[in-house]
């Protein structure tokens, strides 16, 4: 009983790495473009506004709870919230307004004519 052909196999698994290079590039593609949609960039803004505002909130509670300084905790750890959060918004705006440059400076290849 003979095995498989050799050249079989190398067809084979040439098409399989052709299949895999091809689910790897448009998974790249897709994960691009839903990363910088209108929807993706406002969800990740009003989420680092919010999670670091409530991280402040419940750092002044516990400090207020455990240092008996009602309310004095909550207000300073809010107002440090806020501002981490402004301050991660601004850093993101500033990367996203980087990458939108480099893109527009980088010349794309011309297109091949055969």
């Amino acid at each position: 009983m003979p095995g498989p052909d050799p050249s079989d196999l190398s067809d084979r698994i040439a098409k399989a790495k052709a299949v895999r290079d091809e689910r790897t590039n448009r998974a790249e593609r897709q994960r691009k473009s839903s990363v910088n949609t209108p929807t993706g960039m406002a969800l990740r803004y009003s989420s680092e506004l919010v999670g670091t505002v409530v991280v402040g909130v419940g750092l002044g509670l516990l400090i207020d709870h455990f240092a008996k300084t009602s309310p004095w905790g909550l207000l300073v750890m809010m107002g440090f919230g806020m501002v981490a959060g402004i301050r991660n918004l601004l850093r993101a705006a500033k990367q996203l307004s980087e990458d939108a440059q480099k893109s527009a400076e980088t010349p794309k290849p011309p297109d091949e004519i055969t």
